[in-house]
């Protein structure tokens, strides 16, 4: 996953919600997301009577359709879109685990850059900062 560091847990969630596979395309996690969106796609097809569909011509109609909805295919719908949007939360907090997982001793923020000598929240030094610094130089014979 390229470009994972940044990324909210919280608004992969939120995507996978609004659309199934939404929460892994913000993530660029593409065979995840293409994988929610036709596991959608085919408990849409399964479960959702073609009668019901057949009438559907515009957004208000579609509205409609999801009040008409029988239990099975409310049930199916809402198992995907919620397993969906936790896979994204999960899949989001692994990345930054991975990428990041250092925390600041003094005011307890991740730190981004594990190569400087201070936390860039708080500007104190890091541990080990000084112990780097005390090193000698290695000589050449």
């Amino acid at each position: 996953m390229s470009g994972g560091s940044h990324k909210r847990p919280w608004l992969a969630a939120l995507f996978a919600v609004l659309v199934p596979g939404l929460g892994h395309v913000y993530l660029q996690a593409w065979l995840r997301a293409l994988l929610w969106f036709w596991m959608a796609v085919l408990s849409f097809v399964l479960f959702v009577p073609e009668e019901l569909v057949d009438g559907v011509g515009s957004v208000g109609d579609a509205m409609a359709l999801s009040t008409e909805l029988p239990i099975e295919a409310q049930i199916a719908l809402f198992v995907v879109i919620a397993i969906s949007a936790a896979d994204a939360y999960w899949q989001a907090t692994q990345t930054r685990q991975r990428v990041t997982g250092q925390r600041c001793p003094h005011c307890g923020r991740e730190i981004d850059d594990l190569e400087l000598e201070f936390c860039h929240w708080c500007t104190e030094p890091l541990p080990g900062a000084d112990a780097e610094a005390d090193k000698p130089e290695p000589t050449s014979r």
